[in-house]
């Protein structure tokens, strides 16, 4: 019943999103439903500035949706060491009231647009997640705005290569989204030079190793799902598509 929650709160609070794009494991979850791995967080990326979208998104979660309300409580953001304050997602949490009722806390991470990877979003929303509504008589939520999947290629390809990355679940993610979406590796490949060119942390292309503690890590995000086995064998795997996505880039005439 929690992760039903859970779930029906990222939708509902992508129904109330001001202009932007959800990114990160919540849009995989709203691009591939119960064929994607749990997430409990909403990770959104915004092109207003952020005084503005907080404003907008705060005027909208009063207004509602099918009966949903709430209300945004802004947390202290972490300081990573090394991790330039641009980078750094600021932490709210969203709490949900359904017809005047306390229903559900969400927590939601706000980051910025870093190579206007919010600009042109998809909307996209899984069968199975209009379903958790239908199925309660609620009415059908809308397609939900999601970061293209090229940048979210990029973005996960950027995280699980950087030194000491604990983000064995991209692993899960990228073979989802290799599998399940209709990639033009050409675009995918600009958007990772472009990504990794203005980040300055890490040369394009990475080549990925199994880090510290992913065999279990990866296990848990991939269980039940139709993905490699083990992180060893989905490392193999990630490095046979970044070599993909750079041939395509070669052959597209870089």
């Amino acid at each position: 019943m929690q992760r039903r929650r859970t779930t029906m709160s990222l939708v509902v609070v992508g129904q109330m999103l001001p202009e932007g794009a959800i990114k990160g494991g919540s849009a995989m979850a709203l691009r591939f439903g119960r064929g994607s791995r749990f997430t409990r967080d909403v990770d959104a990326a915004r092109v207003q500035p952020i005084a503005q979208f907080r404003a907008d998104f705060e005027e909208s979660l009063a207004a509602g949706w099918a009966g949903f309300t709430g209300r945004l409580v802004e947390r202290a953001a972490p300081s990573p060491v090394g991790v330039p304050a641009g980078y750094v997602m600021q932490p709210f949490e969203v709490k949900l009231d359904y017809l005047g009722q306390s229903w559900c806390t969400a927590k939601f991470e706000l980051g910025h647009n870093e190579i206007g990877d919010a600009d042109e979003p998809e909307y996209r929303l899984a069968d199975d997640l209009v379903g958790l509504f239908t199925e309660l008589g609620l009415p059908a939520p809308r397609p939900v705005p999601v970061m293209q999947a090229d940048h979210q290629i990029a973005q996960k390809l950027h995280a699980a290569s950087c030194p000491g990355s604990d983000r064995a679940r991209d692993l899960v993610d990228l073979q989802l989204l290799d599998a399940g979406e209709d990639l033009d590796l050409g675009t995918v490949a600009a958007t990772c030079e472009r990504l990794f060119s203005y980040r300055q942390q890490q040369q394009w292309p990475p080549t990925l190793t199994v880090g510290e503690g992913w065999d279990e890590l990866y296990r848990a995000a991939a269980d039940g799902l139709d993905v490699h086995a083990s992180a060893g064998e989905a490392v193999v795997w990630v490095n046979e598509f970044v070599k993909r996505i750079e041939d395509a880039a070669t052959n597209h005439g870089r």
